[in-house]
């Protein structure tokens, strides 16, 4: 018969086990997030590219276009591992059932590209079109990593897969910004609505990257601020002005579109820095929480072994533990051919090995519980983030809204109301039926 410290030993193995899932997630997050920093350059080469019908960034498209199929790549090589194949692939990351759902979407987006490449190479498409069709493959690779995020079971691995999210989702609308600016710039005026585009986007930044502070770490939050002291933070600005300060169909000076290509582009690549430490920060944050759980896995087991050799309990414990951790614990010492007869009602493992078990038990529900609670905050912020969303769709569907405009409505109540944006956007959801009324 098992006993409880057969389930206690079980239960560190299944923390292992999640653990190990989660750091292959992460290997997968860490390919995805280079993977739309590439796409979010060919973007924008392509959108310079068709606005000025094909007389600017011809050769850095087509350069951009090689290191984006290297990235691709590396995706589609993680997704080609043998332990991600079989009947038991869903037991192999973290969330199977949802994440590989994910993942289905994500390749049948990147299954357009090649159609995308070649309507831009033959100018058969507009800037604002190439646009929005990049924009959607790059949405379906960071809602995957807005799933990770979801179903990480560890706090820490938790919180930085968060900050991920929220920077590569800022960085995704500073990438939309530099692609719609670039598109007004070298067509020589403002696009259809891109004012009002640019005025929603470079608030949508403000708001992700200050849940990417809340969430990045120290280490993170330190590179964060000295990488800004050195961004083109004020030319953007300059820049931006000039965009906003013009009206529909105002003339624009076209060769700015470099200088705001090359201005935007810095700032995304240094952006990148960060998210590329970010990453690797999450790889180093598994690596460490394995190693340390496996130690203190050694160690209980050790304790347990020796306090059951004192308390001389009925059955070797090694029998009880199983797996790599029975292998690494002290074999039971018992006499050859000894008998051990119980007196009645005596304790199965014996008094000092079971209070020994209490304390463990009662230590480990505590810890899980405080990882529980950090979980617990750390995926507050993505339920925020998903209650806004479906609010703005729902704005967008019945009230025929673009998305900034839903989501600056959303916004305006919030601060007329003194409520948070949530809770608005929880209001809102409450209210489907009645704004579904013709």
């Amino acid at each position: 018969m098992k006993t409880a410290l057969a389930f206690l030993l079980a239960a560190r193995r299944c923390e292992i086990d999640d653990l190990e899932r989660l750091a292959l997630s992460c290997e997968l997050v860490q390919a995805v997030s280079e993977l739309v920093h590439q796409l979010q350059r060919e973007r924008g080469a392509s959108n310079v590219f068709l606005a000025s019908d094909g007389a600017r960034f011809g050769a850095q498209r087509e350069a951009q276009l090689d290191a984006s199929r290297a990235a691709e790549a590396e995706v589609r090589a993680w997704l080609d591992r043998p332990e991600l194949g079989g009947e038991r692939a869903g037991a192999s990351v973290l969330g199977g059932a949802r994440l590989f759902t994910r993942i289905a979407l994500a390749l049948h987006a990147l299954d357009a590209l090649p159609e995308v490449r070649a309507d831009v190479a033959a100018q058969r498409c507009r800037p604002d079109a190439a646009t929005a069709r990049y924009s959607e493959i790059v949405g379906a690779l960071l809602a995957l990593v807005f799933d990770a995020a979801d179903v990480a079971v560890d706090p820490e691995v938790s919180r930085l897969l968060v900050a991920l999210f929220n920077l590569m989702q800022g960085k995704e609308f500073a990438g939309q910004e530099r692609a719609l600016g670039a598109a007004s710039f070298a067509a020589g005026h403002p696009a259809a609505d891109a004012v009002q585009a640019i005025q929603y986007l470079v608030e949508a930044q403000s708001q992700c990257f200050r849940r990417f502070e809340a969430f990045c770490g120290v280490e993170v939050l330190r590179q964060w601020q000295a990488l800004q002291s050195i961004m083109p933070l004020a030319e953007l600005e300059r820049l931006r002005r000039v965009l906003l300060a013009s009206g529909p169909g105002a003339p624009l000076d076209s060769a700015r579109a470099e200088g705001w290509f090359a201005c935007c582009s810095q700032r995304l690549d240094q952006l990148h820095e960060v998210e590329v430490a970010l990453a690797r920060g999450l790889g180093e944050a598994c690596a460490r929480k394995i190693a340390a759980t496996r130690d203190e896995a050694r160690n209980q087991a050790s304790l347990l072994q020796a306090l059951s050799a004192a308390s001389e309990p009925r059955a070797p414990l090694e029998m009880l533990m199983g797996g790599e951790l029975a292998d690494e614990a002290v074999p039971a010492r018992t006499a050859p051919g000894a008998e051990r007869v119980e007196a009645p009602g005596a304790e199965p493992l014996g008094p000092r090995l079971g209070r020994s078990i209490v304390d463990l038990l009662h230590a480990q529900s505590q810890r899980l519980q405080a990882m529980s609670d950090e979980l617990d905050a750390a995926r507050a912020a993505l339920e925020e983030r998903k209650l806004i969303e479906r609010a703005k769709g729902l704005l967008m569907s019945c009230r025929g809204l673009s998305e900034d405009e839903a989501y600056r409505l959303l916004r305006q109540t919030a601060m007329s109301q003194g409520r948070r944006l949530a809770e608005v956007a929880g209001a809102t959801l409450a209210l489907a039926d009645v704004l579904a009324r013709p």
